[in-house]
């Protein structure tokens, strides 16, 4: 679950190719269409946030179709307002599509924002570890389906760089996508008016060599830990 259109290029594209070649059933939730964000190549009051929203729309279409999710739905939460969002409301829309899809595995941002610390990719993260949970209980909006328990919740991650202050989740799971790497690339090239970060981009996929890395946040199965000392 992610907030913006072009999050999924950045995080997880290359994760979610490998897993549909492999024959998993993958879907997507973007929960903004990134209206109030700038776009690339244009001056402000040359085009509406509606302009700019109905753009950022396409794009995602155009990349979830390169991507190749089986499942997606973009959502009209307020950009940048997501944080100051109605919880509940926000909650069932994440409860709906989990009792829907009914994922074995759900991934969105760490509760830093995973890199960008922006303040819609915390919520993001907040709204997918709330959802998580409440979709499992059946007291919890009953209107949006059957309960539905996901086994584990995986948010993004990365290894610590010390020359670069980036601040994400430690991860405990590395993918290889190296046969999937061109194809995330085209991906992100369908997200036209966020070319600001197309540097940023391409220097993370050379930084990372073919790998995107999870840190595993939630397992329903797993045990816990004798008491003892922390690992200091």
């Amino acid at each position: 679950m992610y907030a913006h259109p072009d999050d999924e290029s950045f995080g997880i594209a290359g994760t979610a190719m490998k897993l549909a070649a492999a024959g998993h059933t993958t879907s997507l939730l973007t929960l903004t269409r990134g209206d109030a964000g700038m776009w690339f190549g244009k001056e402000r009051a040359t085009w509406t946030p509606a302009e700019l929203a109905a753009e950022r729309s396409k794009e995602w279409r155009d990349a979830v179709k390169i991507i190749g999710f089986t499942h997606a739905r973009l959502l009209e939460w307020p950009d940048g307002g997501l944080a100051t969002s109605p919880a509940d409301r926000v909650t069932a829309d994440v409860v709906e599509l989990i009792r829907e899809i009914r994922p074995d595995a759900m991934c969105t941002f760490g509760p830093e924002g995973a890199g960008s610390e922006h303040d819609d990719h915390r919520a993001a993260s907040f709204y997918a570890v709330r959802g998580f949970h409440r979709a499992a209980l059946a007291d919890q909006y009953p209107d949006r389906g059957s309960p539905h328990a996901a086994a584990r919740l995986f948010f993004n991650a990365s290894p610590l760089l010390p020359d670069l202050p980036f601040v994400a989740m430690t991860p405990t799971h590395t993918v290889d996508i190296r046969e999937f790497q061109d194809r995330k690339a085209k991906a992100f090239e369908c997200h036209k008016t966020q070319f600001k970060d197309r540097d940023r981009f391409y220097q993370m996929l050379e930084r990372r060599g073919g790998k995107e890395y999870f840190h595993l946040a939630i397992d329903r199965g797993a045990s816990v830990p004798e008491a003892g000392d922390l690992p200091l």
